[in-house]
């Protein structure tokens, strides 16, 4: 590919990027407006902190953390929002919703915006799935004390996190509709139906105007406008395929980049209980036009999340794998596999990169850290509990994950890298 100058759109993500990573270091309130703080899906906050700590909640994890100030905000499979003391662990406030808490909370003046609803399902067909047979609804929650500020029911699930795009909340929800409420006050101002159903993944601001999202059981992408929710383009995928509503996409300003699982060579489908192909693709960011898309591991298919989550830095985009025991390194331009470590178990949780090094969980409850160069694993620590989609955040020189047993882990980086696989 030639080098050609930045087009607009990646002046204004590698902006947004700047400006929040920025705030972040200086440790200021911000507000937090999209999955893991930008485009990249990377929380690596600059500071001194060094922390260990363990915080018990009463349900699994598949949120990712959001910080504001020194304060970690965190849902749980129980349907706990937590405000938690990153320093210390020591819990502000807990606040109980009406389902499991799954999407990351966003943060928006002085409100944490959650999405709740469950992964229980119904229907096979193409257009007749539905995801969240429980109560589904954005809640926003005052972020002093946790008290309700607004709640408005959605069709589906609200598992997927939302985005804050030019202030507009949009957010894709387990019926398959995409819907736009003032963040304030919880108030509808545009629905629309995509007929394709999200489960983990989230919203990707594009520009100032503009969010991508993707959908499975009508496989596809979508560029949408946030002023009316009109369509700018969509680009469909094979039926055959599975987890593209899973994958949380990530930006450069030029391609949108995410993985999802194919059929192996001879079978017609993906299902769940058979061998499946991990895939990652890179779509161009002003058409939807199909850049590339690779075929990586084989694996068995377990139920539930069946995407990875992916970092991008620096034109490499990382991520692991729902179906092997994988972290991968692709290069952004052409899909051209750099590096690929075999680990202990699948890793479908993000990712945080920081000095040269990326560091994640596993679902065997190992925590790795890797060369962001090469792959080599430089450190491995065995936790008490596995990590799935509860992605980690690195603040100074700790990590905060949330496991599959409910609990969260603040440990030193330090301890992470001079670990050894067990």
């Amino acid at each position: 590919m030639q080098a050609r100058t930045l087009s607009w759109v990646a002046i204004a993500v590698l902006a947004i990027a700047s400006s929040l990573a920025n705030a972040l270091a200086r440790n200021e309130e911000t507000s937090w407006t999209v999955f893991r703080g930008g485009p990249a899906n990377n929380v690596a906050i600059d500071g001194k902190l060094q922390a260990t700590w363990k915080v018990v909640t009463g349900g699994p994890i598949s949120s990712s953390p959001t910080l504001s100030g020194s304060t970690l905000f965190i849902g749980n499979n129980r349907g706990d929002v937590d405000a938690i003391d990153v320093t210390t662990g020591k819990i502000r406030w807990s606040r109980r919703l009406s389902n499991a808490v799954m999407s990351a909370p966003l943060l928006y003046r002085d409100i944490v915006i959650v999405g709740e609803g469950d992964e229980q399902s119904m229907g096979s067909a193409p257009g007749a799935m539905y995801v969240g047979m429980g109560p589904s609804a954005l809640v926003a929650l005052d972020a002093g004390n946790g008290n309700i500020r607004w709640k408005t029911a959605v069709a589906g699930s609200a598992m997927p996190t939302g985005a804050i795009v030019k202030g507009v909340l949009v957010h894709h929800n387990g019926a398959g509709w995409v819907t736009a409420l003032n963040p304030l006050d919880g108030k509808p101002i545009y629905a629309r139906n995509l007929h394709s159903i999200a489960s983990m993944t989230a919203a990707l601001p594009i520009g100032s105007d503009r969010f991508v999202t993707i959908g499975t059981f009508y496989n596809a992408a979508w560029q949408l406008n946030v002023a009316d929710g009109s369509v700018v383009w969509k680009a469909p995928f094979p039926k055959s395929g599975s987890g593209h509503g899973d994958c949380p996409p990530v930006t450069d300003g030029r391609v949108i980049v995410c993985n999802y699982v194919g059929p192996v060579p001879g079978a017609q489908y993906t299902s769940v209980g058979s061998y499946a192909v991990q895939r990652a693709y890179a779509l161009d960011v002003r058409t939807g036009a199909k850049v590339w898309d690779v075929a990586l591991q084989s694996g068995l298919l377990q139920p539930r999340n069946e995407a990875a989550i992916p970092l991008l830095d620096s034109g490499v985009v990382y991520f692991g794998s729902a179906l092997a025991p994988y972290m991968h390194a692709l290069r952004v331009a052409d899909g051209r596999v750099l590096w690929q470590t075999k680990l202990r178990a699948p890793v479908k949780g993000g990712i945080a990169m920081t000095n040269g090094r990326i560091y994640f969980g596993d679902l065997s409850g190992r925590l790795w850290s890797l060369e962001a160069g090469t792959g080599r694993i430089i450190g491995c620590r065995k936790m008490p509990s596995g990590f799935n989609v509860g992605s980690p955040i690195v603040v100074g020189r700790t990590m905060v994950i949330g496991s599959r047993t409910g609990s969260i882990y603040a440990v030193p980086l330090s301890t992470i890298d001079a670990g050894r696989e067990s």
